[in-house]
């Protein structure tokens, strides 16, 4: 979220932007934790993958330790004694009475029968286990070779019985033609043998590639896999890191507002808490700026109560000595008819006595605006009745009214002699911005929860250099004005917790806006007027 300081205008509006709620989404700490939770699954995963090609490995190499291997010496020893008992035959068909020759045929033909079942009993063995389907399959038609093998040793053993009885009675010629086709048979057997043992070192030869070639695709995966993953975790710590980094400038900025820098602003751009923070902070230094400029101005108003109090005070009782020895010289000269031009004279000071006079009246209005005593009144009669009083006044200057209030506001809280004062300061404002005529727009509504009372002219409107000074005391365009009617109307306003404020379209005339809560904090007692 890109932060950073911004200046703001002196004059920020007091109206503070709502706090706007964070989304379920773009919460801070599901974002962490789900960058942790992305990084901790896929080392899990490749973990997980390690461990499944370890195991795979392990399996397959297992397999050729427990079975295959075990297979082929069998098969091996077995083909040995295989060539040892072909020789033996060999000897014996060249003399049948050979008792050491017959001994070690008998001594091969027990210990054949012993390695095949040894070497079944490890097909059945290896069979048990959770093997691959292909690896099941090819162990079973080993497995039933050998079946065959020791069945056709069995099926010997009734020839050998006949062998040797032949050879006892004598009958070599018979016993040579039968030792020939023992040999044929054990030719076919040996063959066999050396089929199985053949086709299960290629077998072990196709397991040990295929176990290379897995390694290395298991390496190339288990580096792609592991660059995979650490660009998740580079990915997630910047982001996080990005994330939480605005948080430095927000602490730089509440430092800069710890030295006094109200004015220090964050740039927003995003919807998460720290968005929400930051708007917070926003809010906080506009009500902090605002604040101040509420106690420059009470200040300003305080010293210039003091001073428009001690002016008028030191100036009040002279001007009454003076106007009413204005009085008394104008009465003297009643019976001079030659005193015409002194007469006229004595009325010029008079009329100014009573300009100063009024001034100084304004003045102490101003020092002297008592706390609001508000009740819950119908403001829409109050404008009414100060445009009523104001109506004669109106009428002379050729201003036309046009009344635009709502009916159905309802009771707002307010003191109805301070308001209406300010409207009556508002009217003649308007009034004396169109000396040639025009239209007064006066309106009343609600907002929300507030109330809005506007007073409108078709005048000249108030200049871009002046905003900034309209409302600041004894500030006036007017040449006989005395610059306390604006100030007074806004101090109005902000004693009953509401403002007054200027707008305009950019064409001429002039809109003064002032804006009331409709009610206080808690409910008017029973005996209250509610009106």
């Amino acid at each position: 979220m890109p932060e950073n300081f911004a200046p703001r205008p002196p004059f920020a509006s007091s109206r503070s932007t709502p706090p706007s709620s964070t989304k379920p989404g773009s919460s801070v700490r599901i974002r962490v934790v789900s960058g942790l939770a992305v990084i901790i699954v896929a080392f899990a995963g490749l973990t997980l993958y390690s461990i499944t090609l370890h195991r795979s490995t392990v399996d397959d190499i297992g397999l050729i330790n427990s079975s295959y291997l075990p297979l082929t010496l069998g098969t091996a020893e077995i083909r040995s004694t295989q060539l040892v008992f072909n020789t033996l035959l060999d000897r014996l068909a060249d003399n049948p009475n050979q008792s050491v020759t017959r001994e070690w045929i008998d001594a091969a033909r027990r210990f054949r029968p012993a390695t095949l079942r040894r070497l079944r009993a490890i097909v059945d063995k290896t069979l048990e286990k959770d093997i691959p389907d292909e690896e099941a399959a090819f162990i079973s038609e080993m497995g039933r070779r050998l079946v065959e093998v020791e069945r056709r040793y069995l099926a010997n053993e009734s020839k050998f019985q006949e062998l040797y009885g032949l050879m006892s009675t004598g009958k070599n010629d018979e016993a040579r033609h039968h030792i020939e086709g023992l040999k044929r048979v054990e030719r076919l057997l040996d063959r066999v043998l050396e089929g199985v043992r053949v086709e299960v070192e290629t077998h072990i030869t196709e397991l040990a590639e295929a176990a290379q070639s897995e390694g290395e695709r298991a390496n190339l995966g288990l580096a792609i896999l592991t660059g995979a993953t650490f660009l998740v975790a580079v990915l997630v710590i910047v982001s996080t890191n990005r994330l939480l980094g605005p948080l430095k400038t927000l602490q730089l900025a509440v430092a800069r507002v710890a030295r006094g820098e109200v004015n220090t602003h964050l740039t927003v751009g995003s919807d998460d808490e720290i968005g929400a923070l930051a708007r917070g902070f926003n809010r906080m230094t506009d009500a902090l700026a605002e604040r101040d400029q509420m106690l420059i101005r009470s200040e300003r108003l305080a010293t210039a109560g003091k001073m428009a109090a001690q002016v008028t005070h030191e100036i009040r009782n002279p001007l009454s000595s003076l106007g009413l020895n204005v009085e008394l010289l104008e009465d003297e000269l009643t019976e001079l008819p030659e005193a015409s031009e002194a007469k006229d004279l004595l009325r010029a000071m008079q009329d100014e006595i009573e300009r100063l006079t009024g001034i100084t009246e304004s003045y102490l209005r101003f020092a002297r605006l008592p706390v609001p005593n508000p009740r819950f009144d119908d403001i829409g009669a109050v404008v009414k009745a100060a445009l009523a009083f104001m109506e004669t006044e109106i009428g002379e200057a050729d201003v036309h009214i046009c009344d635009l209030i709502d009916e159905d506001i309802g009771p707002v809280y307010f003191d109805t002699n301070q308001i209406r004062q300010a409207l009556v300061n508002l009217i003649r404002n308007a009034r004396e911005a169109m000396p040639e005529g025009g239209v007064l727009t006066v309106t009343a509504h609600a907002v929300d929860d507030a109330v809005e009372v506007s007073v409108a002219d078709t005048g000249p409107g108030v200049s871009a250099e002046h905003l900034g000074q309209i409302f600041d005391s004894f500030f006036s365009t007017k040449s006989s004005g005395t610059g306390l009617g604006l100030p007074l109307v806004r101090q109005i306003c902000l004693a009953h917790g509401g403002d007054v404020r200027y707008e305009t379209d950019g064409e001429a005339g002039a809109r003064f806006v002032i804006s009331l809560p409709r009610q206080r904090d808690t409910e008017p007692p029973e005996n209250e007027d509610t009106q």
